[in-house]
């Protein structure tokens, strides 16, 4: 495989090589048994984003990252996901790792409902509610008489 060293800003404000963002998850394929679908039930191994009738998920593959390393935010109508882990040793030697996901959340849904939850395998879970919808009510027209 070859490397290039081009460093690209991306969109949480952090450098990645340019083979980084072309293909992030190819040296994970042989060691990643949880893979997510997405909509079009691809295999995605990244993340999984469904906005049905009655709440807004996403599914995160964080499986390097523990709890106490993931933090997460809502503003303006995004939900701001960042994990970070200092340098760690493993079977190859020494790695730091740090993701950020930004997901748009759609106008439809409450951003205040928002809640989050990390299984044992690493996949954070993240839903919110859709905003309730006001019944439509009965309006009153008046009858107008002209003779």
């Amino acid at each position: 495989m070859m490397f290039s060293i081009t460093p690209r800003l991306d969109d949480c404000g952090l450098f990645r090589l340019a083979d980084e963002l072309t293909n992030p998850w190819e040296y994970r394929t042989q060691f990643n048994p949880l893979w997510l679908r997405d909509a079009s039930g691809a295999i995605n191994k990244e993340s999984e984003v469904q906005n049905t009738d009655k709440e807004f998920r996403i599914r995160l593959d964080l499986h390097h990252f523990k709890p106490e390393e993931v933090k997460i935010t809502s503003e303006n109508n995004r939900v701001k996901i960042t994990a970070k882990h200092e340098e760690k040793q493993d079977n190859h030697g020494f790695v730091s790792r740090e993701i950020c996901r930004v997901y748009k959340l759609p106008e439809d849904v409450d951003p205040k409902s928002v809640t989050s939850t990390m299984n044992s395998q690493g996949v954070l879970s993240i839903k919110a509610a859709k905003l309730a919808l006001e019944a439509p009510k009965e309006t009153a027209i008046p009858v107008e008489f002209k003779g």
